[in-house]
C-alpha cells in the first residue's frame, strides 16, 4: 500500500467499524452498521443535533456525530469522495475528546 493510500484511508488503511472503533477506542462489537437511508432519515431528515465533528488532517475525511435519542448517537463518516456511511454507537461510549492518528476536533 502506498503512502497515499495510508493517508486517504485516515488512520492506517482503517475503514467503516473498525475505524470507528479505533477512533474512539470501543470494542467492534458495540458499533452498529446503519443503511444510509435509515441513517439520512435519522440525522439530516430528523434535524438531529450535531454533538461534534473530527476531520482527518491528511485527507478529506469527516466524522460527525448526531444525537438521535438520550441513549444513541449516529456518527457519519464522510469519504474523500465524498460517500457517507452511518454508525449506531451508544452515547455513552463516545467521548468527544481529540481522538488520535491525524484527527482533529472541529466543532
Amino acid at each position: 500500500m502506498s503512502s497515499h493510500e495510508s493517508r486517504s484511508q485516515g488512520t492506517t488503511g482503517r475503514r467503516g467499524r473498525t475505524l470507528i472503533a479505533d477512533l474512539f477506542d470501543i470494542d467492534i462489537e458495540r458499533v452498529e452498521s446503519l443503511s444510509w437511508a435509515l441513517g439520512n432519515h435519522v440525522t439530516v431528515e430528523a434535524d438531529a443535533d450535531r454533538r461534534f465533528r473530527f476531520a482527518h488532517r491528511q485527507s478529506t475525511r469527516a466524522v460527525t456525530a448526531f444525537e438521535v435519542t438520550d441513549t444513541t448517537c449516529v456518527l457519519r463518516l464522510r469519504t474523500p469522495v465524498g460517500r457517507e456511511k452511518f454508525f449506531g454507537v451508544a452515547t455513552a461510549d463516545l467521548t468527544p475528546q481529540p481522538v488520535r492518528n491525524g484527527w482533529i476536533r472541529t466543532d
